[in-house]
């Protein structure tokens, strides 16, 4: 093979030349170099002298310089052979994939306006990374546009970090190797990645067991600083019904009449409290955050019915800013009466009940 000067080689020519090499997959390394070695610039060529036809068939072509090298047909011929897929095959598989898309799409202008938009996917994938070790590092974490950790400017700085790496690796100057140049290894990571980050968000905001779970976006409102001080106090992630976080609690009594002052806990004697953050409601101007009963200065809130306020962000514990907020006030029962309730067969009245002598 003759040696050719650096030329500027079109797209479709790098499509092309990718689709030969992958149908030489099953030739070794030596010989598929040896047949391509200079074929890009000869085709440059040939386009540029005016030649029609050239880039036509990548499959013939290939066959025509196996035919040429005195190599024998693809291996793929006649009856297939199972053949395990070997780096060489995966990375070939690769480049026809994409050659395939550059030759059928390349040219197109909705691809060329998704070429332009790269660097905003990029920003967005790291979002979504940041966002899921968010979800992951708290379930009550809500999705937010800043994921927060929990900490003060740590979801920024972390944020930030995430972009900058994200934009290096689209623009190929972060990971081993630079485009169809990368290991093996590192491409097919990059494509997981990628496709994860289209993935992932479809958990985000659902509600369920486990560490992605939470209740619907329009459920939540801003994280502040208030949800770390309730929870070292409590010491835990809040009451929940089916999956469900619960954000206040109506008791009745046996004739069906509601209740307040309602003290609760279990078997154990640990209080059945929400975690300060679990108590909002609604967005905005419209939204109703949960005020404890208090014991001296201590927060209790496993008190019920919780007071409530009009509070724009943070929770009813005191904050550096928590925005507007209203009065408080103790809200209406969800139902004026229920139906009244009896005693459990054998259980005596109160005036009945054997009292305990104290230890």
């Amino acid at each position: 093979m003759t040696e050719h000067t650096q030329t500027l080689v079109p797209p479709a020519v790098e499509a092309f030349v990718a689709e030969v090499r992958a149908r030489l997959d099953d030739l070794t390394t030596e010989q598929r170099d040896e047949l391509l070695d200079g074929l890009a610039a000869d085709l440059t060529e040939q386009l540029a002298d005016g030649a029609t036809g050239v880039l036509d068939d990548p499959v013939e072509y290939a066959d025509e310089l196996r035919a040429a090298a005195g190599l024998p047909e693809h291996g793929r011929r006649g009856l297939p052979r199972p053949q395990l897929p070997t780096p060489q095959r995966v990375e070939a598989t690769i480049d026809a994939a994409r050659a395939r898309w550059l030759r059928r799409f390349g040219d197109t202008a909705p691809w060329e306006v998704v070429e332009a938009m790269r660097p905003a996917w990029w920003v967005v994938r790291a979002w979504i990374a940041v966002t899921l070790l968010d979800q992951i590092a708290g379930s009550w974490e809500p999705v937010s546009l800043l994921p927060s950790f929990g900490v003060p400017l740590l979801g920024a700085a972390i944020l930030a970090v995430a972009v900058v790496g994200s934009v290096l690796i689209g623009m190929n100057r972060l990971w081993p190797g630079v485009g169809q140049d990368r290991s093996l290894v590192a491409r097919l990571t990059l494509i997981a990645l990628n496709v994860a980050a289209v993935l992932v968000p479809l958990s985000f905001g659902i509600s369920g067991p486990g560490y992605l779970s939470g209740t619907p976006y329009d459920e939540y409102s801003g994280y502040t600083q208030g949800y770390h001080a309730a929870s070292r106090e409590l010491g835990g992630n809040g009451l929940r019904s089916n999956g469900e976080p619960v954000r206040n609690v109506f008791a009745y009594d046996a004739s069906g009449q509601p209740l307040r002052g309602v003290q609760l806990f279990d078997e154990k004697g640990r209080p059945l409290a929400l975690a300060a953050n679990q108590t909002p409601q609604g967005r905005g101007d419209a939204r109703r955050v949960g005020c404890p009963w208090l014991n001296g200065t201590s927060a209790q809130y496993n008190v019920f019915p919780l007071a409530e306020r009009l509070q724009v962000r943070g929770t009813c514990e005191p904050t550096e800013d928590t925005g507007r907020v209203g009065s408080v006030a103790i809200p209406a029962p969800p139902l004026a009466q229920v139906p009244p309730v009896s005693r459990p067969e054998g259980v005596p009245r109160p005036a009945e009940a054997v009292q305990v002598p104290p230890r």
